[in-house]
């Protein structure tokens, strides 16, 4: 039985993987929906294809993973912000990623892929988000004042609840948000 076989098995005989050392490792398209990876070393792993679809991710070491084409919807997900701003540098697709309640105030997130990230509750106070790609982003109750969303895909984005006080954003880039119950000052920029 190889790594991977002896993996799979541990998996449907419902171990956990938390704290587990699979850096380097090739679990491209392998399933890990809904695994517990906690606290994992999974550095350097190829997980291209991989579904982590409601795994468990947090504190996993992910430096160096190839995430490409991974399946991550509802993927509790801990990155640190400097790992993150790699990731939106190298222009990754953050699809599905659960950034939820995380400080991004005053970052530069200007054309990153967000596409279905969960950035509820987020702290986005001044940070340029400039021609980022956020449809059907989760955005309910974030602070978004002083923010740069000129250029910005808000396309079927969620803005329930959220503050926008000050919010640069052209007010046809809002044209299919939900924006109910938001606190919402804008300059047509």
């Amino acid at each position: 039985m190889n790594a991977i076989d002896a993996l799979k098995k541990q998996l449907a005989d419902g171990h956990s993987l938390a704290r587990a050392d699979l850096s380097g490792m090739d679990l491209s398209g392998v399933d890990l929906s809904g695994a517990n990876l906690t606290g994992a070393n999974l550095s350097n792993c190829n997980l291209s294809g991989a579904d982590l679809s409601n795994a468990q991710l947090g504190a996993a070491n992910l430096k160096g993973a190839n995430l490409e084409g991974a399946k991550m919807k509802g993927a509790q997900l801990e990155l640190p912000v400097d790992d993150l701003l790699q990731k939106i540098g190298n222009a990754q697709n953050l699809r599905g990623y659960n950034l939820a309640g995380r400080d991004f105030s005053g970052l530069d997130l200007s054309g990153a892929r967000m596409a279905g990230v969960n950035l509820s509750g987020c702290n986005l106070k001044g940070t340029d988000l400039r021609g980022a790609y956020l449809y059907e982003a989760d955005l309910s109750g974030s602070n978004l004042s002083d923010a740069d969303l000129r250029g910005a895909q808000l396309r079927r984005a969620n803005l329930t609840g959220s503050i926008r006080i000050n919010t640069k954003v052209r007010k046809w880039a809002m044209k299919g948000a939900y924006i109910t119950g938001a606190t919402a000052y804008m300059d047509d920029a």
